[in-house]
């Protein structure tokens, strides 16, 4: 239970850090003028870390069937999340670094495939690619609207999965029913984000004219992910505080 615990806490960290780190992908393609490579390496990049998915969910819903109490089990989720807010927090602050480094692939992509030209970028950053930097991050980039409505889509996204499992450890009786309201709570983030933050994001990516507004999204955007991570966090060291006075 130990192994699959750091398996399921494993995954779902790495599954988020590549998910954020594909934004950097997106202002490297920007800075490039390629933004079509940079939006096609972003899909890449979150495919792989869906690749995390297939060890996650069987471990958690093992877990699950094993009879794990909530206490342990939102012990469990707490840790997810704190690793990935600080996983998240450091990719902010370095997403200019980040983005440095795709650039490398965009480069090294010129004789290779994709897959090719990460695993040499990797080994090598040398290129004789002339490489551009990005305004790193500070609060007066923040956009207060958009982030908000960033952090409404992710509260759902980021948990999905762990609360369609909690209900299943609260309701054994009925979990294989309750385990696939997985896509109810998924469903709502991702139309939030497929119609408003993914096209404005795109959009002020290609308006050439604008050069802060399409940084500032990003920036808006990743904030309000860090915000929902947050949110949950205070949320389940509350619940768990209350759990455990019970």
């Amino acid at each position: 239970m130990i192994l699959l615990t750091i398996v399921v806490i494993f995954c779902y960290v790495v599954w988020h850090s590549l998910e954020i780190a594909a934004f950097g992908t997106r202002v490297a393609g920007r800075l490039t003028n390629r933004p079509a490579l940079g939006t096609t390496l972003s899909q890449t990049v979150y495919m792989t870390a869906d690749f995390f998915i297939i060890f996650f969910l069987p471990a958690l819903g093992y877990i699950v069937e094993s009879g794990i109490t909530i206490h342990d089990y939102l012990t469990l989720v707490l840790i997810a999340y704190s690793l990935t807010f600080i996983m998240s927090i450091i990719m902010l602050i370095k997403l200019n670094g980040l983005q440095q480094f795709y650039q490398v692939i965009f480069a090294k992509y010129k004789d290779n495939t994709i897959p090719i030209a990460i695993l040499k970028s990797l080994v090598s950053k040398k290129t004789d690619l002339n490489i551009k930097d990005c305004e790193r991050f500070t609060f007066d980039k923040i956009i207060i609207k958009k982030s908000l409505v960033s952090f409404l889509a992710y509260i759902f996204l980021i948990t999905g999965f762990f609360n369609a499992f909690m209900l299943a450890v609260l309701f054994p009786e009925n979990r294989l029913t309750l385990s696939q309201f997985t896509a109810a709570f998924h469903g709502f983030g991702a139309v939030i984000f497929a119609l408003y933050l993914d096209p404005m994001l795109s959009r002020s990516i290609d308006t050439y004219s604008d050069n802060s507004t399409w940084l500032k999204n990003v920036y808006s955007i990743l904030f309000g992910r860090i915000l929902s991570y947050l949110a949950i966090i205070i949320a389940l060291l509350i619940f768990l505080y209350f759990l455990k006075s019970l």
